[in-house]
């Protein structure tokens, strides 16, 4: 008798106790899900900034590779006629919008000679973090020459 009243007191202790959790188990719990949700979201952020610097980036590049490519285009008369620094009006672009924060684009063209010319093109832009960028390309146009650029992110 004594052994069935044990094993009944057991089994009611055993089912009481899975019945639910305790409060410090969900606290416990809780606490684990808000240091697990608070690094997702903070990597989640990261990823967004990560992501605009990148299409910042290649937007910068092809402004700068289009830019290029309309200079390549001149004829040595009308490069010979540019001179000094120039800033861009981004509404003479092809492009329908400018994605790029506090965006400045600039021109600078200097005289090496009397028969060839070095060519500058800057663009600078903030990101979402405040951070500046910049991107630029350069280019030695030559008289009756060959040309080339070359380019660097900073």
């Amino acid at each position: 008798m004594k052994k069935i009243k044990q094993n009944e007191l057991q089994q009611r202790h055993s089912t009481k106790s899975k019945k639910g959790f305790s409060l410090v188990e969900l606290m416990v719990g809780s606490a684990a899900l808000t240091l697990v949700l608070a690094g997702t979201f903070s990597g989640l952020g990261q990823a967004i900034c990560i992501s605009e610097v990148v299409q910042s980036s290649n937007f910068a590049a092809q402004f700068l590779q289009s830019e290029m490519d309309d200079i390549h285009l001149l004829q040595w008369s009308e490069v010979a006629n540019l001179q000094g620094k120039e800033v861009i009006d981004p509404e003479d672009w092809n492009f329908s919008t400018v994605p790029l924060r506090d965006a400045a684009f600039t021109r600078i063209v200097s005289s090496r000679g009397t028969s060839q010319k070095e060519i500058r093109l800057i663009v600078e832009w903030t990101d979402l973090r405040g951070i500046r960028h910049s991107n630029e390309y350069v280019t030695y146009y030559t008289k009756d020459g060959l040309f080339d650029y070359s380019y660097r992110s900073l």
